[in-house]
């Protein structure tokens, strides 16, 4: 599914892999490795990180990328592993 995220056309698959849409009109995968601190797979856009989780749950599962009330779990795990299936969007608990 494609999706626009600050003027940047991604191509989201339900089995968790991206590609960007490149000003030379070609599309480019983008890798999946860890490549944050916690262990997620994030994504540059116009210099704003994005967990490539994010950008799935935001093509398949009515996710809002400006909603801070949600956030995405994964069923197995493992935080590389983004496919549709594995993503789960839940609400975050407030602690008092």
């Amino acid at each position: 599914m494609i999706i626009t995220v600050e003027d940047s056309q991604l191509d989201c698959l339900e089995d968790g892999r991206i590609l960007r849409l490149m000003k030379s009109d070609q599309w480019k995968e983008i890798p999946n490795r860890p490549n944050h601190r916690k262990g997620y797979n994030v994504i540059m856009i116009n210099k704003k990180q994005y967990m490539r989780g994010q950008l799935i749950a935001h093509a398949f599962l009515n996710y809002d990328l400006n909603d801070k009330t949600r956030m995405i779990c994964y069923s197995d795990q493992n935080k590389l592993n983004n496919s549709k299936d594995n993503l789960l969007v839940k609400s975050k608990k407030k602690v008092y």
